[in-house]
């Protein structure tokens, strides 16, 4: 009882101080549940937000890449049927074939095989395309036949690359700019250009994503128009039985680059995208004309689009140096498919630059000399290769000691890849230039830009 007596003494002496510690110890629990343990709280609120957002963000950059990819794909035959037209060395190939049978043919054999029976009815068609070449010489066609083949690897080359960029540059900016309104949206925020239609809005990206007419109809041409004149200056002298190593072979198409790239750079980025103002009408006028107001309107989102686009490309010129990167892996595969369709199977190129004046390639291949005519043959493969969307792999035949021949089996042969050979399907260029870090980081700069 004495210890409780003494309690009750003690408390009653010292009620005051124990009633205000207790007070303040209450307060201090509550300010810190408050400020401190609330404030932790929404901490990790904001924290989990942000790791959904770059999710998200992560997410749709993905996706927008593997749309950029279906839509390069997608837009191949498009882009590569009027060039195969405009420069028909299968045309070419059957007049040196008709020619060459002709010749052949033993003194009163009049027989014919079906195909070249086919072959001559074409050419007794004074409108048909063939006999516009059988008018000619062998050597007329062979020198045609050279001159036609390389243009066209070069000019798809260059078209492909540019169509890569330019849908990437497209497809990036939308999709950042899709993200960015439903950001807002969610967010609560009133946006600037809310009062806009979707259904407008809709009809506006896909104008501005068909100006990518331009390349396809127009731009190819005016590449090929100087591609064909320095093909033509640097094989002037090489006839279709000189032997070149796939090294010089590489070297004279690096040359042809160069000189291209060096003295057209303004000429370049205008064919891939419609940067002057009277490309820019043409290609409304054959695409969207109901549209062609907006062009009147500065601050129009087709206006905004379109300046957006041109000022990446005219940006420090590091558009155009990541174009020369991608027409360089382009060429890269394409030496490394020659070496191995001429029997080449150790030769490897490397690319260690982006830039096309100072690049350095490592070449490691063997120095054995092939005919031009051979070089022209496993072209005509690669033309297919680069042009395929339908992962179809073309298969070359052991080389025929006949030129024409050889020439004409090898641009006739394709089969369809197995299962079993699938990292050898699909199309080598196109892959291997989406593969390319320049261009993933090229994206992410756009598509993080949230100006």
């Amino acid at each position: 009882m004495a210890i409780f007596s003494s309690l009750a003494g003690f408390f009653k002496r010292h009620k005051r101080k124990i009633l205000v510690t207790s007070a303040v110890t209450i307060s201090i629990y509550f300010a810190i549940n408050e400020f401190v343990i609330k404030k932790f709280q929404t901490y990790q609120k904001q924290l989990r937000q942000e790791l959904i957002f770059k999710q998200q963000i992560k997410q749709r950059f993905i996706q927008t890449q593997q749309d950029c990819y279906y839509t390069i794909l997608a837009l191949l035959p498009v882009l590569t049927s009027p060039i195969v037209e405009y420069l028909p060395i299968e045309l070419i190939t059957q007049a040196l074939r008709l020619k060459k049978n002709n010749n052949d043919k033993p003194t009163g054999d009049n027989s014919l095989t079906t195909d070249n029976l086919s072959l001559l009815e074409n050419n007794n068609d004074p409108e048909s395309k063939l006999s516009f070449y059988m008018n000619k010489s062998k050597v007329e066609l062979w020198n045609l036949l050279k001159i036609k083949t390389i243009t066209r690897m070069l000019t798809l080359m260059y078209s492909i690359s540019g169509l890569f960029l330019i849908t990437k540059l497209q497809l990036n900016i939308l999709a950042r700019r899709a993200y960015l309104e439903s950001a807002i949206l969610m967010a609560g925020v009133k946006a600037t250009n809310n009062d806009i239609d979707p259904h407008e809005n809709y009809i506006i990206e896909q104008s501005y994503l068909s100006l990518s007419w331009w390349l396809l109809n127009k731009g190819w041409s005016n590449l090929n128009s100087i591609i064909e004149a320095l093909v033509v200056k640097k094989f002037e002298k090489i006839n279709p039985k000189s032997e070149l190593t796939v090294g010089e072979f590489d070297s004279i198409l690096q040359e042809i680059i160069i000189e291209i790239n060096t003295n057209n750079k303004e000429f370049i980025l205008a064919n891939i995208f419609p940067i002057n103002y009277p490309d820019l009408l043409e290609t409304m006028l054959n695409t969207n004309p109901d549209l062609m107001h907006y062009l009147d309107t500065p601050d129009s989102n087709l206006i905004k689009l379109i300046n957006e686009t041109n000022s990446i490309m005219l940006d420090n010129g590091y558009v155009f140096d990541l174009l020369n990167t991608l027409i360089l892996t382009n060429l890269n595969t394409l030496s490394q498919n020659l070496s191995t369709g001429l029997g080449e199977a150790s030769g490897s190129l490397l690319l260690s630059s982006a830039n096309l004046q100072d690049s350095q390639r490592l070449v490691e291949i063997p120095n054995k000399p092939y005919k031009l005519a051979s070089f022209l043959a496993q072209l005509s493969v690669q033309n297919g290769t680069i042009m395929d969307n339908n992962n179809i792999k073309y298969d070359e035949k052991e080389e025929d000691d006949d030129d024409i021949q050889g020439f004409i089996d090898k641009l006739n042969v394709t089969t369809f890849p197995s299962s079993e050979n699938s990292e050898f399907s699909g199309n080598a260029y196109v892959n291997k230039m989406n593969e390319l870090q320049d261009l993933d980081d090229f994206s992410a700069g756009i598509y993080s830009n949230f100006e």
